[in-house]
């Protein structure tokens, strides 16, 4: 656990601001330990409040430090598609999700770029058309139908540490969705510090189809 999800102050924050139902998100073993989310946890187990334990892994689990054994196994006979692990660990879902029979008409291709996927620029104001000709402008994952090309869904990644706390990135993020949105082009973000990824990509596919 690194000192900023540690931070009291932080901490102290998050739960102030709730004003109808607070919610918390860690590992299994946080209660464990001598930290101020162990002490947060403890604490809401002392008053009886509700703790519910996951049966949903997430795979950027694999991504903590504490799995690094784990994801270089998981990793040991797959192709390294990105510099991220991240991204090569959604690679292996989309992979995965995309050999069912319902998806065999569909193939991927990553980072697109947005000028390569966007033709016609008259949806756009003059900021959005800048974002879109940027050459570093790129969806993370785009999949496709294979016959007509066409786009059905992007797929991004969202890294917790660099895109909650990053407001130029966040920035970014909504412009890229709100240009996705102005062509009619689905867009499922998935953060790492969430779970259950391969079923909701297979969910989104199948409801985008149907």
């Amino acid at each position: 656990m690194n000192d900023f999800v540690d931070n009291p102050n932080l901490i102290n924050v998050a739960v102030s601001r709730a004003v109808d139902q607070l919610i918390v998100v860690v590992s299994d073993d946080v209660g464990d330990k001598n930290s101020n989310i162990g002490d947060l946890v403890r604490y809401i187990e002392y008053n009886n409040f509700e703790l519910i334990n996951s049966s949903i892994y997430s795979v950027f689990d694999l991504l903590y430090h504490r799995y690094s054994k784990e994801l270089f196994e998981f990793m040991k006979y797959r192709k390294r598609v990105s510099e991220y692990d991240s991204e090569n660990l959604m690679n292996a879902v989309i992979e995965k999700v995309l050999r069912l029979p319902e998806f065999i008409h569909l193939d991927y291709v990553m980072h697109q770029p947005l000028k390569m996927l966007i033709r016609n620029l008259e949806k756009l104001n003059e900021q959005e058309c800048r974002f879109v000709m940027n050459i570093h402008t790129h969806t993370d994952f785009l999949i496709f139908n294979k016959l007509d090309k066409k786009p059905v869904l992007v797929v991004e990644v969202d890294g917790y540490a660099f895109h909650a706390n990053n407001p130029k990135q966040l920035e970014r993020d909504q412009m890229k969705d709100g240009i996705l949105h102005k062509y009619s082009i689905p867009i499922l973000r998935l953060a790492t510090n969430e779970s259950g990824e391969e079923t909701r990509l297979h969910d989104t596919l199948t409801e985008i189809l149907n």
